[in-house]
């Protein structure tokens, strides 16, 4: 899902709306927690809930920051959603991902489910995603489906363009019924673009695949979007190549410095 909202505006704002966009997240997130992350009508199984919570403590361990980029596995993934606001009520109704391995994306290693969000899908959101209330109507619970999205990413390194937005939907649920939530190392595809190309006027996932000549395929989806952000990934990739950054610890040293700068200016 396009994360157009003004916490997740993708062009480049201005310093002060920056901090305005983040102090308004941060009183959202507050809120939330004061009075709860449930969805009424949603109440997962006790043994779900236990399941989900026991696969993430079996990932929450140390991960190796020394490991090389260009040989590493990478779960590229997105959400869909019924709207911008986890902290407001909002809910995942898709989640996709695909195995990128070697430099190589692995087509036939995906991942893709729809969730019941136990909530009306906005007909805006349909409009987008192709995702009605009659498809979803029979789809498990979020538990559920990140429980087998645990199995499916393993203790790879997680890859999505505007990534908190996408886990800030997941590590709600989690922490509200599980008091756990996803510690896998993630690399942003949004912020590689701040960092390697600053001079773009927009870092949006549209302003990306068009300047990295992308095909667009199955564009709004879950797994479509994965796909393609999974093909931007390689062209970072090789340009950590270029700069000789080899290892995540490299990288993430070489973001915050970039990002670091940008706020400086």
């Amino acid at each position: 899902m396009d994360k157009n909202s003004p916490i997740y505006l993708e062009s480049r704002p201005s310093r002060w709306r920056i901090i305005a966009n983040r102090l308004l997240y941060r009183y959202y997130k507050a809120r939330a927690e004061k009075n709860g992350f449930n969805n009424n009508s949603y109440r997962p199984e006790p043994a779900e809930a236990s399941l989900l919570a026991e696969k993430s403590q079996l990932l929450k361990k140390g991960f190796n920051w020394e490991q090389p980029l260009q040989s590493s596995r990478y779960i590229v993934f997105d959400t869909e959603t019924t709207g911008f606001y986890p902290y407001q009520g909002d809910e995942i109704i898709a989640v996709g991902g695909v195995l990128v391995e070697d430099g190589v994306i692995r087509n036939e290693h995906v991942f893709h489910e729809l969730v019941n969000p136990y909530r009306p899908i906005p007909s805006s959101v349909t409009a987008i995603t192709g995702i009605t209330d009659e498809m979803v109507a029979d789809k498990p619970g979020i538990c559920s489906v990140i429980c087998n999205f645990l199995d499916f990413i393993g203790d790879a390194t997680l890859v999505a363009h505007n990534a908190e937005f996408d886990l800030a939907f997941m590590n709600i649920k989690m922490k509200w019924y599980t008091q756990t939530e996803i510690c896998n190392p993630i690399i942003d595809t949004y912020k590689l673009s701040y960092a390697f190309y600053p001079e773009l006027d927009s870092h949006d996932l549209d302003s990306l695949l068009g300047f990295h000549q992308v095909e667009i395929r199955e564009r709004h989806t879950a797994l479509g979007d994965s796909l393609l952000t999974a093909q931007i990934f390689l062209h970072y990739l090789q340009a950590m190549k270029e700069k000789d950054i080899k290892t995540l610890k490299q990288l993430h040293y070489f973001i915050h410095l970039k990002n670091t700068l940008v706020f400086c200016t």
